[in-house]
């Protein structure tokens, strides 16, 4: 094959790709915990079973687990081909797991086993979720089109997170809890399958064995990463970011009760947020990847601390409430989109040579799992302490606008130019990417 039928090739191939990463990643927003079944599951646990916020949040903590163990998934994808793949039969097996937890799902009612069920799902999406940046990070690097793969990625989880909001608050709007549970799982069984499918129909992959002395020059070069003082300053600032105590499961009990939205409603204020996050990315390729990072995040601090304590105006319910509500969740969806793209990058600046792909995978568990730790305690502060979401708001600004304090033990990240940027690495956060 001549050098020109070669390119050709390789461009027909990225183009194949290009639908396989959007289709993939729309697949991931309708699966994750955080996905479809995410207002069916709340409205069962509050409805059905009578339970507190407190409650809610600490059954759903386990999910994180698997989010925050992903560079174990890509060291096993790395290193250990499965049948002679070390990408597309791991795809299969995972989302063949996914598959399998979202089909126990359907007709169970007891919270232990459907969380246990959740587990499946979530231990499948997180380790797809690893495998499929793995494809987009090597064919990018081959094909010079990693900006456009990270592009399709953002948009079209956050369509997903459009969708999955308007039709999970329609599901709860005409069925009762129990049923919108169900339906939303078998709904969400085609996320994985289609997975499989498309994965093993594109992906194009050689045939490998164990590589040790690969495995022995990344390990050499995470040891080596892993002294590194700026390395552990980004750890620190994230940890924090991330862990601002949050009141995600007793604001949806708020909204249902003191405000009375519907069901219906909620799911369009989560759609809207998620438009706002599309405007965020928007924004942020345009505008704000061409500022330094200090710049970026002192931008995400000061629209963080104000986005939380807009969530003031609507502690009673008035005849502007819903309004309100729409303009929060728009504007400040987009400004938490900016924030997260922000950190990513920062994430992305501080990995090692030649152990990027694991120490990313390692920084995004730390922001995962503090994002979890702040749930749990936002939500215990909230039932056994406050009682309410005004001290709770205060808290939550506070910590936000604390990460100032923290901007200096930053000044040995490395800043890239505007001409070597390429956009944050694939690969969304849980807090938001689950």
């Amino acid at each position: 094959m001549t050098p020109s039928n070669n390119n050709k090739d390789l461009t027909a191939y990225a183009r194949r790709l290009v639908v396989l990463f959007g289709l993939v990643y729309f697949c991931q927003g309708f699966a994750q915990h955080v996905g479809l079944v995410s207002q069916p599951l709340q409205f069962f646990f509050k409805q059905a079973l009578g339970l507190n916020p407190a409650q809610v949040t600490e059954y759903l903590a386990v999910l994180t687990i698997p989010w925050t163990i992903k560079p174990l998934y890509g060291l096993v994808s790395d290193f250990i081909p499965l049948f002679g793949y070390r990408r597309k039969t791991w795809l299969l097996i995972t989302n063949a797991l996914a598959a399998s937890g979202f089909l126990w799902l359907f007709g169970l009612d007891n919270p232990a086993t459907i969380v246990t069920a959740l587990m499946l799902t979530a231990f499948g999406t997180a380790a797809s979720d690893v495998i499929i940046d793995a494809v987009m990070v090597e064919n990018g690097k081959k094909t010079g089109m990693t900006a456009k793969f990270q592009s399709v990625q953002w948009l079209w989880i956050n369509i997903a997170s459009v969708g999955t909001s308007l039709l999970g608050g329609w599901l709860c709007t005409i069925f009762e809890p129990g049923t919108a549970l169900h339906v939303a799982a078998i709904v969400t069984l085609c996320a994985p399958l289609s997975v499989m499918a498309a994965s093993w129909l594109i992906v194009r992959e050689e045939k490998s064995a164990v590589n040790m002395a690969e495995m022995k020059a990344t390990t050499k070069s995470l040891f080596a990463g892993f002294r590194s003082k700026t390395l552990w300053a980004v750890i620190a600032f994230l940890a924090f970011w991330y862990f601002s105590p949050s009141f995600g499961s007793p604001w949806y009990y708020h909204q249902t009760d003191t405000l009375k939205f519907s069901q219906a409603f909620i799911g369009i204020l989560g759609a809207v947020g998620s438009a706002g996050q599309v405007i965020g990315a928007i924004l942020y390729g345009r505008y704000f990847a061409k500022r330094s990072l200090k710049q970026q995040l002192a931008f995400s601090i000061v629209t963080g601390t104000i986005g939380t304590l807009a969530y003031l105006l609507l502690l009673t319910p008035s005849d502007y409430s819903q309004a309100i509500a729409i303009g929060i969740n728009l504007v400040f969806g987009a400004a938490a989109m900016i924030a997260t793209l922000s950190t990513l990058t920062l994430a992305a600046q501080a990995c090692p040579p030649k152990a990027e792909g694991f120490t990313f995978a390692a920084l995004m568990s730390v922001t995962n799992g503090f994002t979890q730790i702040s749930a749990i305690i936002g939500a215990r502060l909230y039932v056994d302490v406050f009682h309410s979401l005004t001290p709770l708001i205060f808290i939550s600004a506070g910590f936000t606008f604390a990460c100032f304090l923290l901007l200096p033990i930053l000044s040995g990240v490395k800043e890239t130019t505007d001409d070597d940027a390429q956009g944050p690495p694939a690969g969304p956060t849980d807090g938001d990417k689950k």
